[in-house]
């Protein structure tokens, strides 16, 4: 059994559709302390597929520091508050955190659990990681259809600007632009390196593109075709 260790900070991701987000947070709340940062996103189905099935094409991306101790009691709320095990009703995972500013990280922990829980991230958890992609956004186009190519079944856009860069392209001798895309994939380990090098090589920093590709664990899972039961069933190692 692995050892106990005191209960921290992490980080709790949803992509949901805009009318779910306040019920989520609300949910998400209604358990423990919660700090939630939300932005626009868009899905990257195609608009007709989308309004074929009664899909919503805008998301909202929800970014929660959660206690560890509860992340799969949030994991399960999340899935059952806005139905995620059906088709095209969003995503929830985690993420860990290797820091978090000590006033927030004692906030949202204290009083979630006794110390002595055992962690998610001391179990086995899920083979997903999450790859990031930032580009140019007249690159959108050609980045969806290599990382569909290669392996990703879909994903999220987001706006973005990147700020003050100037050191790292002296450095690295290259140009950053300033309005970019995002594209969130959440995908499954054995396909991430394929993914990665398809978008980099139509996107990344030796195109025109001007790209930049990262990828995080995912530990906990729910949406996407998978249950929470999944993850929620590793207490005795199994």
């Amino acid at each position: 059994m692995p050892p106990k260790t005191a209960d921290r900070a992490k980080l709790m991701v949803s992509i949901v559709s805009p009318s779910d987000a306040p019920k989520l947070a609300e949910a998400l709340s209604a358990e423990t302390r919660c700090l939630h940062y939300t932005f626009l996103g868009k899905g990257t189905a195609k608009s007709n597929i989308m309004d074929y099935f009664g899909l919503e094409t805008e998301k909202n991306v929800i970014v929660s520091v959660i206690p560890e101790s509860t992340e799969k009691k949030l994991l399960a709320v999340a899935e059952n508050a806005l139905k995620l095990y059906m088709v095209g009703k969003g995503i929830a995972f985690t993420v860990p955190l290797t820091a978090a500013s000590t006033l927030i990280a004692n906030a949202v922990v204290a009083g979630a659990q006794p110390k002595g829980v055992r962690n998610m991230s001391d179990e086995k958890t899920s083979q997903y990681d999450l790859v990031a992609a930032v580009y140019k956004q007249e690159f959108s186009d050609a980045v969806l259809d290599a990382a569909k190519k290669a392996g990703a079944v879909g994903g999220t856009l987001v706006h973005a600007r990147t700020l003050s860069s100037e050191g790292v392209e002296q450095f690295a001798g290259i140009s950053l632009s300033r309005e970019t895309e995002i594209l969130l994939i959440l995908t499954r380990r054995e396909v991430r390196n394929d993914i990665m090098r398809a978008v980099q090589a139509v996107a990344g920093l030796k195109t025109e593109g001007g790209g930049v590709v990262l990828s995080v664990p995912v530990d906990g899972l729910v949406g996407l075709g998978t249950s929470g039961d999944e993850f929620r069933n590793k207490e005795d190692g199994e």
